[in-house]
């Protein structure tokens, strides 16, 4: 596995992914190289070429030669604006075609791993979309301030120890102390970027997926935690913005210090070096600009460029990598885990249901909405049995649907743990909770679109033979063919009854390969004889099925009965809890009054 703290672990392992374009358009690069020269030629002349208009023209008076030579200057400016004017376009084709490289090798590796069977999430789409983009604006930016950087640095020296190697050393200490703090700071600088961009990563995507299921998060009564969650990610977003802010300040700091200590040692001993003849006038008006016009603005860039957009692109860049990873490479496990929760397992939902099967289990599991809320359990504990029909049945608003919350890790208990398969379900990945366990609320979740979209939303890769099936077994084969069947268009969900729109959705969870399904209310619209055949379809195909019972036939059906009271479990069969449970006896007779005169 590739995760993203080791992709960070070196900030050169990405770069590999650069140097294969480098190989492939060495040419574009040479005369990238060889333009950038000549745009930034005038630094090494005009310095020397001021100084000598200054001291051989003007102050000799001679006005001729000091024309002569700014003309030489003007005309080393002209030759530059041809170079830059070359430069750009080799620039331009080398840094398209980088995008290109990566955008392919990205996309490959998508859909690679896609083929493979592990689901795609919105980070990889956004890899290959915003990543890739971002990182090429920013690779642009770094060699057009590079390349300059690199030859004007270079240049202005030369000429800077030609005309005053005395300012020269000055100049030499600057730098030399601008680029000693960039190395010793590029390490927290660079890990300060690393996390604004995970926080960006983590706040888009789960952002994007409540949004997404906002109606579900209504419909479960999870609008709270959905509230905590994202403001939990907004402030570590922020915390993380704030923190390249104070790096950017630093920054400043450092051009200040740095690039400007040469200059203004120069100007306060201006008048004893021309006194004392150390220097000429012509010379102090050579080293003054090889200073303000080619050493500042280079240690500004050079601090640009190792302090942003450097820092910037390389992190880019290891994301892109990360999510270039070929198949055997990959593991939904390497997400990262939310804050003061254990890390998610890289079990697969293979790996899960070989290991015990489709079996659920409470182990002293407590949770309450607040510390000062009655408890909805209070360390119970329940072992539901691979492919046991378990119903769960109690007094109106006693949490039955929450005890469905927490089966399917929806709610996280305050103490003990749920587990799947053996696994602690907080150490599996959402992705394959959600692979192993499908929950059905009360209210159906169905969107304009086609018949297909609605039925294949949680397994976009059942085929249409699997979708047809599904609705025939639990009891939709009519209703999809007065729909038109599932090429057909729901132009509007105010045209299906609830009951119509349940009826689908069990379909919708039948046609999934997940192996419990839990129906929260699930069938309450639909006629009895409807939630039977329903519940015996999705019983014979061996699931695990748990049903929070509307009616009592639900119950008689089970294996097994669990009634939720007063934060307990009371388990057993329909014969058993009807004889020594009063409050079981108290709520069958309800329901026979109320409801069970229409069942029967």
């Amino acid at each position: 596995m590739t995760s993203p703290s080791l992709a960070f672990s070196d900030m050169t392992s990405g770069w590999h992914l650069v140097r294969a374009t480098l190989r492939t358009q060495r040419g574009q690069v040479i005369r990238l190289l060889g333009w950038s020269a000549l745009e930034t030629s005038p630094s090494l002349t005009a310095g020397w070429l001021l100084g000598a208009a200054l001291d051989r023209g003007f102050l000799a008076h001679n006005f001729l030669t000091g024309v002569f030579f700014l003309g030489i200057f003007a005309l080393t400016v002209g030759i530059g604006s041809i170079g830059a004017r070359q430069a750009l376009p080799a620039l331009g084709k080398f840094v398209e075609e980088l995008r290109y490289d990566l955008v392919q090798q990205v996309v490959r590796a998508i859909l690679l791993r896609g083929v493979g069977g592990e689901a795609i999430g919105g980070r990889d789409v956004e890899a290959a979309t915003k990543h890739t983009e971002t990182f090429r604006l920013l690779f642009s930016q770094l060699l057009l301030i590079a390349r300059l950087a690199v030859f004007s640095l270079a240049f202005t020296m030369i000429g800077l120890f030609v005309v005053a190697p005395v300012v020269a050393w000055f100049a030499v200490a600057g730098a030399v102390m601008v680029i000693i703090v960039l190395i010793c700071t590029a390490r927290g600088w660079r890990r300060r970027v690393r996390e604004s961009l995970l926080a960006e990563e983590r706040l888009s995507e789960h952002a994007a997926r409540t949004l997404g299921g906002l109606r579900d998060v209504v419909a479960l009564g999870a609008a709270d935690r959905a509230e905590r969650d994202l403001t939990t990610d907004v402030n570590r977003h922020a915390r993380a913005a704030n923190a390249i802010g104070r790096v950017v300040a630093s920054r400043i700091v450092l051009i200040t210090v740095g690039a400007r200590l040469p200059i203004t040692v120069l100007l306060l001993t201006a008048p004893f070096a021309v006194s004392s003849d150390v220097l000429t006038a012509g010379q102090l008006l050579a080293a003054a600009t090889y200073l303000i016009g080619g050493i500042e603005p280079t240690l500004r860039a050079l601090v640009v460029i190792a302090g942003d957009v450097g820092l910037n692109a390389g992190v880019l860049l290891e994301r892109v990598l990360f999510y270039s990873r070929p198949p055997a490479a990959s593991e939904r496990a390497a997400s990262v885990p939310a804050p003061r929760r254990r890390p998610p397992t890289s079990l697969s939902t293979a790996n899960v249901s070989r290991s015990h099967g489709r079996a659920l289990a409470l182990r002293g599991v407590t949770f309450g909405y607040s510390a000062t809320s009655e408890r909805v359990l209070d360390g119970v504990d329940l072992d539901i049995r691979p492919g046991e029909r378990l119903a769960v049945v109690g007094p109106s608003g006693v949490g039955k649907s929450t005890m469905a919350n927490l089966l399917v890790g929806l709610e996280r208990p305050q103490s003990g743990t749920v587990t799947i398969g053996g696994v602690d379900a907080s150490m599996l990945h959402p992705w394959t909770l959600r692979r192993l366990i499908t929950l059905l609320p009360q209210e159906a979740y169905i969107f304009a679109g086609s018949v297909r979209e609605n039925l294949a939303y949680l397994h976009p890769s059942a085929t249409d033979e699997e979708l047809i099936d599904a609705c025939r077994a639990v009891g939709a084969g009519k209703l999809l063919n007065e729909l038109g069947g599932i090429d057909a268009t729901i132009g509007s969900v105010a045209q299906l009854s609830e009951g119509q729109k349940q009826i689908i959705t069990l379909a919708r969870a039948y046609a999934t390969p997940s192996q419990v399904v839990v129906l929260d209310e699930a069938t309450c619209h639909l006629h009895p004889e409807q939630e039977r055949r329903a519940e015996d379809a999705f019983g014979a195909t061996g699931r695990t099925i748990v049903v929070i019972a509307h009616r009592m036939s639900s119950a008689i059906r089970a294996d097994r009965v669990v009634l939720l009271h007063g934060g307990l479990l009371e388990v057993g069969t329909h014969e058993e809890l009807v004889v020594r449970s009063p409050l079981y006896a108290d709520l069958v007779g309800h329901w026979n009054v109320g409801h069970w005169n229409n069942e029967v």
